[in-house]
Parts: structure tokens; sequence; C-alpha cells
């Protein structure tokens, strides 16, 4: 599904990755799709990317959803992978949009599983909002491209 963001949009996906890092004292944070497109991000060091970590991110999710398939479970929705000094949880925000959070220390495991699945759903909520939205106005003229003149972009037969 294509998406249209607005400044406020991406304003109330911003508070809620912001509120997550308070709460839940993680580094950074980011919002993909399952494609890896980083749709927003949130204290990204310069020596992380956030596209090479949303990228990568998707393609763990995506590999962990088939694994999920073959045991017999509809999906699990949280990867969790602790390193000796930094860690990364992914989750599901809903089928397409997936919550990163990137963080240090052990004991702060907790409190990422703690708010992230709240985070999630206010994430999901939006999106709701913005298909909503979609479903109703009329389209954007930003978002639609119309070639008018049926003839040949090339300048045959002219």
């Amino acid at each position: 599904m294509t998406y249209e963001l607005l400044a406020g949009d991406v304003e109330k996906l911003r508070r809620v990755l912001v509120s997550l890092l308070d709460q839940s004292e993680a580094d950074s944070c980011l919002l993909c799709d399952q494609a890896g497109h980083v749709l927003a991000h949130e204290n990204i060091s310069k020596q992380t990317d956030p596209l090479l970590i949303s990228a990568l991110g998707a393609g763990v999710f995506a590999a962990t959803r088939e694994l999920a398939r073959m045991l017999g479970e509809d999906e699990f929705s949280t990867v969790l992978h602790q390193g000796l000094k930094r860690s990364i949880l992914i989750g599901s925000a809903n089928e397409e949009i997936l919550l990163v959070v990137l963080f240090s220390g052990e004991e702060r495991t907790g409190l990422v599983k703690l708010y992230a699945p709240a985070s999630a759903k206010a994430v999901r909520r939006i999106f709701e909002e913005i298909t909503a939205r979609g479903a109703r106005g009329p389209a954007s003229v930003d978002r639609n491209f119309i070639l008018k003149d049926t003839g040949s972009i090339f300048g045959e037969g002219r």
C-alpha cells in the first residue's frame, strides 16, 4: 500500500518515537516499511546509517516471518538481537510498518520490551488514520501522474 504522509503525520510519528526514546532510555529508533524504506527516525547517530539499518532490519523481519510460518505461528511480532555493546529490537506496527529500536546496555532490554508494543500500537493508529483519510478524500495532484498527451513521448508521428 502507498501512504501519503503529510507534515502533521510525520510530526505525530516523530512524537511517538521521541516518547519511546524517553521512556525506554533507548539510543535511537526508526520506522520503516517492509521493503526497508525509512519513514521516520529519531536520534540516529552519524555513525549509523538509517537506510542500511532499515533495509537489513526489514530483511531480518521477513526471514523471521517465514520461520514463524514454518513453525505454525501466524507471525513473531518482535525480533530481538542482543549484543555485548548494542542491541536491536524490530517489532511490527502493522502488516507493512516496522518499528526498529537501537539501544545499549543489557539493563535497557526490559524497558525497550515494555514500551515498544505501546509505541507500535500508536504508530498503527496513525497509519489507520492516514489510510482512512486517503480512502475518503480526493486524490492528491502530487500523488497522481497522468499522461494527457497520448502521442508518442519520442516525437514520432508529429
